[in-house]
């Protein structure tokens, strides 16, 4: 007999990585609000009005756009399709 997962292994696995791909925009959030508390703390640091802050949150923007599109790829491509499974037969019976 082989050794394969069960279908709803597959379906579970599936559900698990859709829902981290969904929450990739997650990390946008992160990101950019950790930018600009680092981008305030800087300018109360430096005696800034404001240039560090905008400077680093303008540079966090692509930085989380990367992030949120890799892990969102990176999840949807370990999804298994249902169209790959190959039929249960046994070799033998045939």
């Amino acid at each position: 007999m082989f050794d394969r997962k069960s279908p709803l292994r597959k379906r579970v696995k599936n559900l698990s990585l859709a829902a981290v791909a969904a929450q990739a925009g997650c990390v946008t959030l992160i990101i950019v609000f950790g930018a600009l508390l680092l981008g305030l703390w800087l300018d109360s640091q430096f005696d800034q009005q404001g240039t560090c802050t905008f400077g680093i949150l303008l540079l966090s923007v692509p930085v989380s756009l990367f992030a949120m599109l890799r892990i969102a790829l990176t999840a949807i491509n370990m999804i298994e399709s249902p169209a790959h499974h190959e039929l249960d037969i046994d070799p033998s019976e045939q």
